[in-house]
């Protein structure tokens, strides 16, 4: 009987192949499958494109239409849509009334599908509606639920990596249960990515606020040696359909990097890149510990790591300009775990590379855009909230009978982006050109300044003349005498304690000049 038309085999251990169903966008691969499955004696069926692709390879394969039992119509929307064909797939071995059924329509069970959906991941951000429907897969994702579902039976596969060990088990008499349960598996997760990846496209074209149900997937991209802690098992995931920073980006991998490496290296580059200038930004544990600009980059670098040179130790470095020989010369005489960059000179990599542990990433500023959300979890759901503009806000309002000098007003700008990527409570003490002092992560806001003037004079900078920001509005004046103290000479707050004229009496007193932004810059 022929394997359209016929009883199912009996259940055994290793399952073997004797009807497969192949239906491929990304037909990577399928010669070697196909071949082997026709070795094992398997029929193998294949929609049009497939078959004309496998056909071209001297490889014989049936029309899928011989299991449908209905020609492909709709120009090809419609071409598995079949209950027969479903039926085959779905149909349980040893199951009575599923074989009375196969019989009475006169067919017999698959065993195998295999299917590569349409790459809906590949379809731009800004395509027509009418060119991004016909990239939605109906019938294939169809095909692999069904398959996934009756994985006790049929082996489902979803991706070319995962014909090699398809191609094995043939060799080995069969797949056992457990490998089609795997296969499965990443079936559904295959499927889900799938979905979300069009609904999501759906979402960012769509008005209104943050939407009902927050569909998202992400793929690993590799494991690492462990998370924040050694005994933590940690990976990186990389959102489905992104050109994520972290995708082959790395120069110089001395040692694989790590879950903190790779925390700190977004927030360092974050922080540099929002600098038009040359820049650079070093980060310790999530948190900026000197931010300097230059003429270049080995100048904006020296200033970075001489704002506290102590923290820089073992930090995280990031240039919003290529590293040239300089630059990288610079970084010789300090321990860095990482230095992220838009790009890496050939002298900067062969200076670098004869430093054994360092790791060097090239990270596209465009690498770092969002899709104007971003979201934190929590243990049984997660937060999700606009992505904060990051550029120095519009509306600023002197409210200190002393306006800012041009320089102060320079010095301002800068202090407040730095603080803005710092831990709420954050202080930041710094000139136009870099900082002083940070203090952040504090639960007090005068604690945020006392830690910034600290660090500042630990380093042995002289902060007369310099300036503060503040990411939150101080809820007392006593910030002011300790300002006074120290020389600080003009203040950038978000201003709206009721307590702001206690503030501003205070500030006119010591002569300071204070600008409110109306909007304050906390992350937590």
């Amino acid at each position: 009987m022929s394997p359209e038309r016929g009883p199912g085999a009996p259940a055994a251990a290793r399952r073997r192949v004797g009807a497969a169903l192949v239906a491929l966008s990304d037909r990577t691969g399928s010669e070697a499958l196909v071949r082997a499955l026709l070795a094992h004696g398997a029929a193998v069926y294949a929609t049009t494109g497939t078959a004309a692709h496998l056909r071209a390879a001297g490889l014989e394969v049936r029309a899928a239409e011989r299991l449908t039992h209905t020609p492909e119509f709709l120009g090809g929307r419609v071409k598995t849509l079949s209950p027969d064909l479903f039926g085959a797939i779905l149909a349980r071995r040893g199951h009575a009334g599923d074989e009375r059924d196969l019989a009475t329509r006169g067919l017999a069970p698959l065993d195998l599908v295999a299917v590569t959906l349409y790459p809906f991941e590949a379809v731009p951000r800004d395509a027509a509606w009418a060119d991004a429907v016909e990239q939605i897969d109906v019938g294939g994702v169809a095909l692999l639920r069904a398959a996934a579902k009756n994985f006790a039976h049929v082996a489902v596969l979803s991706a070319p990596e995962q014909y090699e060990a398809a191609v094995a088990a043939l060799a080995a008499g069969g797949s056992t249960e457990e490998e089609r349960r795997g296969w499965a598996q990443a079936a559904f997760e295959r499927t889900a990515e799938y979905d979300a990846l069009i609904s999501g496209f759906f979402a960012a074209r769509a008005a209104g606020g943050p939407p009902a149900r927050w569909v998202r997937a992400a793929r690993r991209t590799r494991g690492l040696r462990y998370g924040e802690n050694p005994h933590q098992e940690a990976a990186l995931y990389t959102a489905a359909g992104a050109a994520a920073w972290w995708g082959g980006g790395a120069v110089l991998e001395g040692k694989e990097l790590s879950y903190n490496n790779l925390v700190d290296l977004e927030a360092a580059a974050r922080l540099a890149y929002d600098f038009d200038g040359p820049a650079c930004a070093v980060v310790k544990h999530n948190e900026p510990s000197g931010v300097g600009l230059g003429a270049g980059p080995a100048e904006a670098y020296r200033k970075a790591v001489a704002a506290d040179e102590l923290s820089a130790f073992g930090g995280v470095v990031a240039l919003n300009r290529e590293v040239d020989a300089e630059c990288a010369a610079a970084m010789a005489g300090l321990f860095l775990e990482c230095v992220a960059a838009p790009a890496f000179g050939a002298a900067a990599r062969a200076e670098l590379g004869k430093r054994k542990n360092l790791r060097a990433v090239v990270i596209p500023a465009d690498a770092l855009a969002g899709d104007g959300w971003e979201t934190r979890e929590l243990s049984r759901g997660l937060l999700a909230q606009r992505e904060r503009p990051d550029a120095p806000p519009a509306e600023e309002q002197v409210v200190t009978r002393r306006a800012p000098t041009a320089a102060e007003r320079e010095a301002l700008a800068f202090a407040w982006k730095v603080a803005a990527r710092a831990r709420s409570n954050a202080v930041v003490v710094a000139r136009a050109d870099r900082t002083l002092g940070v203090g952040s992560g504090q639960t007090s806001r005068i604690d945020a300044l006392h830690v910034a003037l600290l660090k500042a004079r630990r380093a042995g900078h002289d902060v007369r003349g310099a300036v503060l920001a503040s990411d939150g509005f101080f809820p007392f004046a006593d910030w002011v005498e300790a300002a006074r103290e120290a020389g600080l000479t003009a203040c950038v707050q978000p201003g709206g304690s009721v307590r702001d004229a206690e503030s501003v009496a205070a500030a006119d007193a010591a002569g300071l000049a204070m600008v409110f932004t109306g909007r304050r810059r906390f992350r937590h």
